[in-house]
């Protein structure tokens, strides 16, 4: 099972759904965390109780080719880490009418490599994957290719702190 991960915006659920189209059986997490009775629901908010899913979690469990979610990460030995240049997600969570609060969230959460870091703390084998000016079906390909071991994309070729420069604090709250 290969894990499709990164910050709310990037991606995940488009490439899921591509993959989907092309046969794969992908999962989402939340789908995995309801089956465990790891899914708690905070007013319109689905929290996931991670440290329970984490414990309970067993890929014999599941007949899937990838998991989907921005905490993935955490149940699968193996990831993809997706991740977008905060101005284009600065766009995309603006298109999606999230507040500024969140926006403001997830915008810091992928300057600082957040996903990525806890990615490399708890998977054995970690890509990472600029979504930038790729459509789906270019991220998909590529995810594709990891999933079958024709390539490897390791982690540090993004760095959105030296890439924004001066502009850096157009992103950050303060």
């Amino acid at each position: 099972m290969l894990a499709i991960t990164g910050t709310p915006g990037v991606g995940k659920t488009s490439v899921a759904e591509v993959l989907r189209s092309r046969g794969y059986r992908v999962l989402h997490l939340n789908e995995i965390a309801e089956h465990y009775g790891c899914l708690e629901e905070d007013g319109e908010e689905k929290l996931v109780d991670l440290e329970a899913l984490v414990e309970r979690f067993s890929e014999d469990d599941f007949s899937a080719d990838f998991v989907e979610g921005h905490l993935s990460h955490h149940i699968a030995r193996r990831c993809v880490v997706l991740r977008c240049n905060p101005v284009e997600l600065r766009r995309r969570m603006e298109g999606k009418g999230w507040s500024e609060e969140k926006i403001a969230e997830n915008l810091e959460a992928e300057i600082i490599d957040y996903i990525l870091v806890e990615a490399l703390e708890v998977c054995e084998e970690v890509h990472e994957i600029d979504t930038t000016g790729k459509t789906p079906e270019e991220v998909t390909d590529l995810v594709e290719k990891i999933f079958k071991g024709e390539v490897i994309l390791p982690p540090g070729s993004v760095d959105w702190i030296a890439e924004l420069g001066d502009r850096i604090d157009e992103f950050v709250r303060r």
